[in-house]
């Protein structure tokens, strides 16, 4: 009787662990885990659905915690994309540890924080799939061009780019004068032929050119 009785002892105290694991899985540092501290909750919040994604981490935690850091990984292949910029130390005295990062690329992510106590100890737990960033709006192919309306030496030039808006706009007249206006109007000094170059960009100020000749009486 006696050994069924500490069987069952052992076998409750092996199975305590990994009940509480399941619902807060956190995770042994190296460093020697902390008795003192414990993360009762953590948030996130992506600001934005879309890459680059700035994304706000606050942690709640239980004991005389001094730093946080949240870690962001990969969920495919374990790879750790960043973690927050040197240690967040911004926490309450009621501990409550806030921070941000900005995801660049898309993807599904894991999120590992730690909390940090005294002697180098600490408790880390893993939220994984908790970040979903989808690709980033790609812009629209653009087409550059103008027109040009002649009146003696007097040219009035005319963006006519299509597909997506330009949102800056070079002009080199060809004879040593430029323009930033998107339909500038440009006087020659003296009659010729001149190569007119416009160059646009777009918002991701990605640019293209177009040339033209155009003859001044």
């Amino acid at each position: 009787m006696k050994r069924i009785a500490i069987f069952f002892v052992v076998a409750l105290l092996v199975l305590m662990p990994f009940s509480a694991m399941a619902s807060a899985p956190q995770v042994s540092c190296k460093g020697g885990t902390c008795s003192n501290l414990k993360i009762t909750k953590v948030t996130i919040n992506p600001t934005s659905k879309t890459a680059p994604a700035k994304v706000g981490f606050t942690s709640y935690i239980s004991g005389p915690v001094k730093l946080v850091q949240y870690t962001v990984i990969d969920s495919k292949t374990g790879k750790v994309v960043g973690s927050s910029s040197s240690y967040c130390s911004k926490c309450t005295k009621k501990g409550i540890c806030t921070c941000s990062y900005i995801i660049k690329e898309p993807g599904t992510y894991n999120v590992k924080v730690t909390a940090y106590g005294s002697g180098n100890c600490c408790v880390s737990l893993v939220k994984k799939a908790v970040i979903t960033i989808a690709p980033g709006k790609t812009p629209s192919e653009f087409v550059p061009g103008f027109k040009s309306v002649i009146s003696g030496k007097k040219v009035t030039f005319k963006d006519t780019t299509s597909g997506a808006k330009p949102i800056k706009w070079n002009w080199n007249f060809g004879d040593g004068y430029r323009s930033t206006a998107q339909n500038p109007t440009h006087t020659y000094k003296k009659a010729g032929t001149y190569t007119v170059c416009l160059t646009v960009y777009n918002s991701n100020n990605n640019y293209k050119l177009v040339y033209n000749r155009i003859a001044v009486k």
